[in-house]
């Protein structure tokens, strides 16, 4: 090597590495394997540590920093067991004798998504007769319905901006079509929703308001849900479908047989219609005679005007004939407090003392704190902070004996740098022990003056209450808002909207209005769902419930977008929301509370009627924080995930950039998130290098889950365990029935339960995991046991506990899910009705668990992290940092994480491991890693005996077999993703499938493959799982919550003879 190249240029390259962001850098292959070395001592010599590795086949150097966890000390070592090698060699001798090889990955193919057309066949001259409805009569005699008609008809965009009571999506079609019928014309009207359950609402509605049925004058079209006809001049659909007809359509002639587009809440920025809008701003030049009607609620309307280039704005007023009266948090404390209400619910107050049990938390949480109050040095307090930060033990933490927290240790120690810390993390000074004494009173008492200052300066200026955050819902103060609403004289009855952030919320609440009820503490109302995953049930019990009873509707925000025919006087706005966030970094997404936006809370007041004298709206924020709100919503596509946005612009543009396309929608996403979306869309080849789609990607369009979760779903279909994969998808897309609460996530009154619900769920959580090494296996079990205790549709009604109530009322979600799942693997050919794709024949394997731990591997690569034993570390794909959430089965409290297993399969939020499942070295062998691995990432282990290689699956994931394992391991590998490829590429070829007899050699591949991860799994020391794979059945009651709701209260649906009963309660 030269010797400038030697002393100068490398020492320079490494000093640019240190001095950059990357924890890991690999250097070219630009030197002679022989001359490797020279780096190697050069990073050492600068505190560096580096490795050798194989890109492309060829050796070179990859450094790391001292603190990247991309680094391992060693590789895992893979050894087969002997009765594994003589499976495979069975395998492969009877392979070469049989068959012919049909190599997939050498015959490549054109890629093409599978077409959804909309059919739009020519029209039929029909007159359609609008049935005389006092709401749409009134709507077409406004005076100024004609002003509307000529804007729409003067410009070829116009953006309507009005609130909900207005029902645009209803009223504007109308309007067109009324004036085409007038003048013998045919309209072709394309009503765009953002959601599924809003266009069949909004459809039902038109088509009652015309007198017809769907599939006549106007029609529907939907993934599952098709009906129009050669006379349907109206139909409703979603952006997100519309958009999947567009695939393989010529750009030129998209939009050639539509006259309208109505694009319903435009001001939400949802991101496939932020998408359709530049679909139609291109169209535009193509199509002169195309009219684009927007419609808004934001008051903003400039903007959509502006992008565009053209077109008007027209601003709908509605007059308020009455004040509303608003109610911040303190507002609504003091009203409660004036009125003496008992707050929080009654059943939990013969439970005051059960944060008292003996258990083994308590107990060592209990020493910790009489430590530090013995020693009270930095050394004594750190036991209580990391059981804070990672065990989720609240702050105010309090001795089982004496009541004293840690905040009052810390005063009565006089430790003002400790008192600080614990103030800063939210301890509540006022929190009083078994003697009545509180932080500042003991201070006080011992002469810790500065303590004492800090204390009362806290209580007037810092301390913030859990009811101020966001994340909070207090369930409690909304009990005693509608005590105050249905039993104080100040207020006549009426119908109260609850809006809360999601479905786990949604759920909680309903049982506690329900238990309120049942202890007499509420008069009888009837509690009412809407939430944008409800099944059409829940919306028809909705709209046709009774109008003389007192109706509670807990909503999620889709209240916002849904005009549903309930007059409201009371609204409860907890006014908060839930976003989800990606994070790029670490290809994860994770959930972030926090506070609406002030046009939000502005649309919601909306909804409250304008013929009530009084109408009030009680916000459970202060007046402080919503004066610092932001004035408008952030459009979602800045902060979500993208990859299936990405994989929709690659379909529906592939000669285009996808940065480049999103950059042109009206809210285009941060550039730094496309890229990393990009990137992991290319890691697990849904796109390929070249940002082409791949069959993987067609195939993938289509289901309603994340594109590593779909691909999950593919490797349960192809492995013939797709049951238990089906369940555990399902689950990840839902809230966890079982997750240990945050202490934010539980009001201050009762703190003292933290603990004792924590050990109650970690027990829960050992119970369903059965001793196995996985918190999938819980998602599996919980639905087994809840499905089993429906069978025969037997629904018990009868109200238990919280736990039971929330855990079904979170299964049926998680059941509507899987059949929705099904449904959308069914449209998109990756399962057939019958053959060997059918529903029987793919869950052959679903008893076996380590072929389902086989597919999550495939699936949820790259999230598989290697397990430093030494260290009691874990290595992982992008974090540096990795650590293992309190919930996870792998977690002891207060203990180190120790396990047995090699590798982890895990779903991860940022660094934080939320569910991990251990896996065999041979699955990640096997089934991790790139389908074209091939011989070349492998290189012979520097020894004299050169009889073992390195793997090198990918940076993280690294191998030492021996040189015969490893042939056999890649022989195995390249069958499996030749059956893979085969698969992806043929699924839709139905003849291909319909006979049930199989290729005896790919049957024979398979049961050996089953049997060989069997065998590996007992190697490696895991359980053998007894009770699992029993098949769900399709027929459960998944209206559990409709149905115990009209148990306990009035019956919520209108008889066809109008005579309201009530059904008897239950005893």
């Amino acid at each position: 090597m030269d010797q400038t190249i030697q002393s100068k240029y490398i020492p320079q390259q490494l000093l640019y590495f240190i001095a950059g962001r990357r924890c890991c850098q690999q250097f070219s292959c630009t030197f002679r394997t022989s001359e490797h070395s020279v780096l190697i001592n050069a990073a050492r010599a600068l505190g560096l540590r580096s490795q050798l590795v194989l890109s492309h086949g060829q050796e070179c150097v990859k450094v790391y920093r001292q603190t990247c966890n991309h680094y391992l000390e060693e590789p895992k070592s893979l050894t087969l067991a002997p009765s594994s090698v003589m499976s495979m060699f069975t395998l492969f001798a009877r392979l070469s004798v049989g068959g012919k090889d049909d190599d997939c990955v050498a015959n490549r193919w054109t890629i093409q998504a599978p077409s959804h057309y909309m059919s739009l066949p020519g029209l039929i001259q029909l007159d359609a007769k609008i049935r005389s409805s006092k709401r749409f009569t009134n709507a077409l005699n406004n005076s100024r319905a004609n002003e509307i008609l000529d804007s729409i008809n003067a410009h070829r965009v116009t953006v309507f901006d009005g609130n909900l009571s207005l029902d645009k999506s209803t009223l504007f079609p109308l309007i067109i079509l009324k004036d085409f019928n007038s003048q013998n014309k045919n309209a072709r009207i394309i009503c765009i929703e953002e959601e599924e359950i809003v266009a069949i609402y909004n459809c039902e509605r038109f088509a009652e308001c015309l007198g017809e049925n769907i599939g006549e004058t106007v029609g529907i079209q939907l993934p599952l849900n098709n009906n129009i006809s050669s006379g349907t001049q109206v139909v409703y659909t979603t952006a997100q479908y519309y958009l999947r007809t567009l695939f393989n359509k010529n750009s030129n002639n998209k939009l050639n047989k539509i006259s309208h587009f109505v694009v319903n809440d435009v001001h939400l920025h949802a991101p496939y219609t932020d998408i359709l809008l530049y679909e139609l701003k291109q169209a535009l030049s193509m199509e002169q005679n195309l009219r684009i009607i927007l419609l808004s609620q934001a008051g903003d309307s400039k903007q959509f005007v502006n992008y565009f280039g053209e077109g008007s704005n027209f601003l709908i007023k509605t007059s308020n004939m009455f004040k509303l009266n608003i109610s911040y948090l303190e507002d609504i404390q003091q009203s409660i407090a004036t009125e003496t209400i008992e707050k929080g619910p009654e059943v939990y107050k013969n439970q005051r003392q059960m944060f008292r049990n003996k258990n083994q938390r308590n107990i060592q949480l209990d020493k910790c704190l009489q430590a530090y109050e013995e020693i009270g040095t930095d050394v004594a307090i750190r036991p209580l902070l990391y059981a804070i930060n990672y065990e989720l033990v609240p702050v105010d933490y309090q001795h089982s004996v004496t009541g004293k927290t840690a905040l009052y240790i810390s005063a009565q120690l006089g430790k003002v740098h400790h008192l600080r810390l614990l103030l800063f993390m939210g301890a509540n000074p006022n929190i009083v022990n078994e003697c009545h004494e509180n932080a500042i009173t003991i201070a006080a008492a011992n002469g810790h003056n500065e303590c004492l200052d800090i204390l009362n300066n806290f209580c007037l200026h810092g301390y913030v209450a859990k009811n101020a955050k966001p994340q909070f819902v207090d369930f409690d103060i909304i009990v005693d808002l509608i005590y105050l609403i249905y039993a104080k004289r100040r207020f006549s009855p009426g119908n109260i909207l609850i809006i809360l952030p999601t479905y786990y919320h949604l759920v909680k609440l309903n049982y506690m209005l329900l238990s309120n009820f049942l202890t007499g503490n509420l008069q009888e109302f009837s509690i009412l769902l809407l939430h944008k995953d409800m099944d059409k049930e829940y919306l028809h019990s909705l709209t046709k419930s009774q109008t003389k009873t007192c109706k509670i509707v807990l909503a999620t925000d889709i209240v916002e977008s849904l005009p549903i025919p309930i007059t409201f006087q009371y609204l409860i706005d907890t006014a908060c929301q839930m976003k989800p966030i990606y994070d790029g970094i670490s290809n994860s997404t994770g959930e972030r509370y926090e506070w609406a936006a002030k046009d939000s809370l502005l649309r919601r007041q909306l909804l409250l009627d304008n013929a009530f004298s009084e109408k009030y709206c009680f916000r459970l924020m202060s007046r402080e924080i919503f004066e610092t709100l932001n004035e408008f919503s952030q459009p979602p596509m800045q902060t979500m995930q993208l990859d299936k946005i990405c994989l929709t612009v690659k379909l529906l543009c592939p000669t285009v950039c996808i940065s480049e396309y999103l950059a042109y929608t009206i809210a285009p996403p941060p550039p730094l998130s496309i890229h990393q979306t990009v990137a992991f869309l290319k890691k697990i080849e849904v796109l390929e290098e070249s940002e082409a789609a791949t069959l993987l990607g067609c195939r993938l369009i289509d289901l309603p889950v994340s594109c590593q979760l779909g691909r999950t779903l593919v490797f349960g279909i192809l492995l013939q365990c797709l049951d238990p994969i089906l369940t555990i998808v399902s689950s990840l897309c839902t809230a966890d029935p079982l997750s240990l609460p945050f202490s934010e996530d539980i009001d201050s009154k009762w703190n003292k339960f933290t603990i004792y619900i924590q050990n109650c769920i970690k027990e829960e959580r050992a119970r369903l995991a059965e001793g196995h090494l996985s918190d999938h296996i819980i998602f599996v079990h919980i639905f087994q046991e809840w499905q089993a205790n429906f069978q025969n549709e037997n629904l018990s009604l009868c109200l238990t506990d919280e736990y039971d109530f929330v855990r079904n009322g979170l299964m049926e979600q998680v059941n509507l899910k899987r059949i929705k799942i099904i449904n959308s693997l069914r449209a998109s050919h990756l399962i057939h009705s019958n053959g060997q794709l059918c529903f029987q024949s793919i869950n052959m394997q679903s008893k076996n668990w380590p072929m389902v731990k086989a597919a999550l591997t495939a699936g949820m690569y790259p999230d598989i992290c290697a397990v430093d034993q030494k260290r009691n570390t874990l290595h992982s794909c992008q974090s540096a940092n990795v650590y293992l959430h309190s919930n996870s089965i792998f977690r002891k409290f207060l203990e180190p994480f120790q396990t047995t297993a090699h590798w982890l399969v895990c779903t991860k939020q940022k660094n934080i491991i939320r569910y991990a499942t251990a896996v065999s070295p041979l699955a990640v062998a096997i089934f991790s890693g790139s389908e074209n691995l091939s011989y070349s990432h492998s290189a012979e282990v520097l020894s004299p005996a050169k009889t073992d290689v390195n793997f090198f699956i990918d940076e993280w994931i690294w191998l030492i077999v021996s040189k015969f394992d490893f042939d056999l391991v890649m022989k195995i590998r390249q069958e499996f993703f030749k059956a893979y490829q085969y698969f992806l590429r043929y699924c839709c070829a139905l003849d291909k499938w319909r006979n049930d007899a199989r290729d005896p050699l790919k049957v024979l591949f398979f049961e050996t493959l089953t049997k060989i991860l069997e065998i590996e799994d007992d190697a490696a020391g895991f359980l053998h799982c007894s009770s699992f794979g029993l098949r769900p059945t399709f027929k459960l009651p998944y209206h559990y919550l409709q149905r115990i709701n009209s148990h306990f209260t009035w019956q919520q649906t209108t008889c066809d003879s109008n005579n309201m009963h009530r059904k008897p309660a239950h005893p």
